[in-house]
């Protein structure tokens, strides 16, 4: 809890006392009317004067907004563009990064290739007497070689796309494209040729194999099927090996896709960074009347909060100011007084007239959980104990409160008194420094309660009322606190 030690301005001369922060500003909440009050009469002029101002420089604002809302056009355009580009980018590197992953090809160590090769020949009819001579004018070369290159080029593009690899796909649980880009098919593809060759490459010399004999059955299954377009032809397998071997062209296969995954995922970092580094257009001040009322209402909140703030600093300032009692204990512990009671709101006759007054009291006295009419009961059951031994019954109420507050109290518990069957009687000595009255109902008392309002009642006062009665010689069995 954070204290702070003051001085009665007025009298100097009065003890040194500690006051708690928290509890100065919470009785300050007594007075939030006011500081309500005050916070909208803050926040009206604020939001107004704001209004106002804004309003006078509409036409010129207009012309600012115009500008806004251009740049808010590029602004979103720009979004969009690097938005689309950013999405499109991650498609192709997640495809191109999946496909580097599960493509068999791509697994293979381009430095220890196992290759299954086959190399075919193709024989027509009056191919082993063709010669340049026997050529025709105009042409390069004679019908059998023509048709030996016919035949070459219909197996390569039958071995590319016409044979089925799905049985082999399905042993090794990849997709009938990941085997068929195993296959490579070298050929002299711009002068007539009747040589080709076959290769199946994998990181597994069987699985090479085994693609090359499917290559190689299905091309004697569909021999037959070819003649009846392409004419009387022979294919023949003329050499066939398998070897691990180094293979340059898918090296720069893969270091090409690599490369091409790496400069897609700069773009893409570029993309995102261009996108970050965008700035939104400033609206401008009063440029429409959304934009008016919107920081009329913020100039307005800012108002409130401060005339609240003000009034709770002003309200503080008077308490310390004019040294009330800030809780039940300053004046007991300074004269040694027992505090007999502290009650909860109304026991002076001024019942809190609304929710919000009974929230506050709730928050800011620090009376026992009990209704009025039960702290009654404890107060005359503590004072009978204290009276019992002497006999007294006549209790003199004193205190620095007004004399209206006092006997409205003091008629309270006489009455609670009476109910009880209690033979105490009470009597108010209200101003002991200036009430002649007062002075003798004290002299007529046999004791004496000092009773005081938390929060209104000023120190000193209640400190001249404690020591006016101790001059007087009236025991004063304890203090109570409204």
């Amino acid at each position: 809890m954070s204290n702070m030690n003051y001085t009665n301005r007025n009298h100097p001369g009065a003890k040194m006392r500690e006051v708690s922060l928290p509890r100065l500003l919470l009785l300050t909440l007594r007075r939030w009317r006011s500081m309500l009050l005050a916070g909208l009469i803050l926040a009206v002029l604020l939001a107004g004067v704001k209004v106002l101002r804004e309003y006078r420089n509409r036409s010129v604002s207009n012309v600012a907004h115009e500008e806004y809302l251009a740049n808010m056009a590029v602004y979103n355009a720009s979004v969009e563009a690097y938005t689309n580009a950013i999405e499109r980018f991650q498609t192709k590197i997640d495809a191109k990064q999946q496909y580097f992953n599960e493509s068999l090809l791509m697994q293979i160590d381009p430095h220890n290739e196992s290759a299954a090769i086959a190399s075919f020949v193709v024989r027509t009819p009056g191919l082993d007497r063709a010669d340049d001579s026997d050529a025709e004018p105009g042409q390069t070369q004679n019908a059998a070689v023509i048709n030996a290159s016919n035949v070459v080029h219909a197996y390569v593009d039958f071995i590319n796309s016409g044979i089925s690899y799905d049985a082999i796909a399905s042993e090794q649980g990849v997709s009938e494209q990941n085997i068929r880009e195993l296959v490579l098919i070298t050929s002299d593809q711009y002068h007539f040729s009747s040589v080709f060759k076959v290769q199946a490459r994998s990181m597994d010399m069987d699985l090479s194999r085994k693609i090359l004999d499917h290559i190689i059955e299905e091309i004697d299954k569909n021999r037959d099927a070819f003649r009846g377009t392409l004419g009387e032809y022979e294919i023949s397998v003329v050499s066939r090996s398998e070897e691990n071997q180094v293979d340059t062209v898918l090296l720069q296969q893969q270091t090409d896709l690599q490369n091409s995954i790496a400069t897609l995922q700069k773009n893409l970092q570029t993309s995102q960074t261009s996108l970050k580094e965008l700035i939104k257009p400033s609206e401008a001040t009063g440029a429409s009347t959304k934009t008016i009322i919107k920081h009329g209402i913020k100039y307005g909140v800012v108002g409130m909060a401060g005339g609240i703030f003000l009034m709770v600093l002003l309200f503080a300032i008077r308490i310390l100011m004019n040294g009330r009692i800030l809780t039940d204990d300053e004046i007991n512990v300074t004269y040694g007084l027992r505090n007999l009671m502290t009650f909860p709101a109304g026991a002076g006759g001024r019942e809190p007239s609304s929710a919000i007054d009974r929230l506050v009291e709730r928050l800011v006295s620090d009376a026992p959980d009990m209704t009025i009419a039960e702290a009654s009961d404890v107060l005359l059951a503590r004072v009978e104990n204290l009276t019992a031994a002497s006999g007294w019954s006549n209790i003199v109420l004193a205190g620095s409160l007004r004399e209206s507050l006092l006997r409205s109290f003091a008629e309270m518990l006489q009455k609670r008194a009476g109910e009880s069957g209690s033979a105490l009687t009470f009597a108010v000595a209200s101003e002991l420094d200036r009430n002649a009255s007062s002075i003798r109902r004290l002299r007529d008392a046999d004791a004496c309660i000092l009773v005081e309002e938390i929060g209104e009642t000023v120190y000193r006062d209640a400190a001249e009322e404690v020591e006016l009665v101790q001059a007087s010689g009236k025991p004063i069995l304890g203090t109570v606190y409204l």
